[in-house]
């Protein structure tokens, strides 16, 4: 069975170009940036730290220690972060040369959580249960796509591509609204 991760996401980039079909939530480098930014709001430890990515990026993005501390470890040797021993945890904070850095990067980091918060709405409503007709959608959508080219701007081609998904739309919800009345 397929990670959430792996199947087709608008404006993510492919793990693997020979890798069709699957798309990786992070970009090089975007991941000690999110770090960063989150250690912006204050001093923290690397556990918080993966809580907190957690819950800004949901579902889609299984945060963990083979991420966050060797990140934080990486964002040491850069400089970009210090640490400080408390009741035995590293408590992590930003260098100058960390908030530097982040004032440079306020457009990628500000795309980072745009697109969390896109895939926190979308997350919402993956599961093990959607996998199941991931196919499916994805054929509608590639089909919804040409019908758009198809109707090439033309009002009559627009309302007949738009009547047809909303029609489907409509469907979909009918039969979500018959099972919860049934649950």
């Amino acid at each position: 069975m397929k990670e959430l991760w792996q199947f087709p996401m608008p404006g993510w980039t492919p793990v693997n170009p020979a890798a069709a079909g699957q798309r990786r939530f992070f970009q090089l480098g975007e991941v000690r940036l999110a770090v960063l930014s989150l250690l912006e709001a204050g001093p923290n430890h690397g556990y918080q730290l993966m809580k907190d990515l957690t819950a800004r990026l949901g579902k889609l993005y299984r945060v963990g220690s083979g991420t966050v501390y060797p990140v934080l470890q990486q964002l040491e040797k850069e400089r970009l972060v210090e640490y400080r021993l408390e009741e035995g945890r590293k408590i992590y904070r930003l260098t100058q040369a960390g908030r530097r850095l982040l004032a440079a990067e306020a457009k990628t980091v500000r795309g980072i959580w745009s697109r969390a918060e896109e895939a926190e709405d979308l997350g919402e409503q993956w599961g093990p249960h959607s996998l199941a007709i991931a196919g499916p959608l994805s054929e509608l959508n590639a089909a919804a796509l040409r019908a758009a080219a198809w109707s090439g701007g033309d009002a009559d081609r627009e309302d007949k591509v738009r009547g047809v998904l909303r029609r489907a739309s409509a469907e979909l919800n009918r039969l979500s609204r018959i099972h919860k009345e049934k649950s």
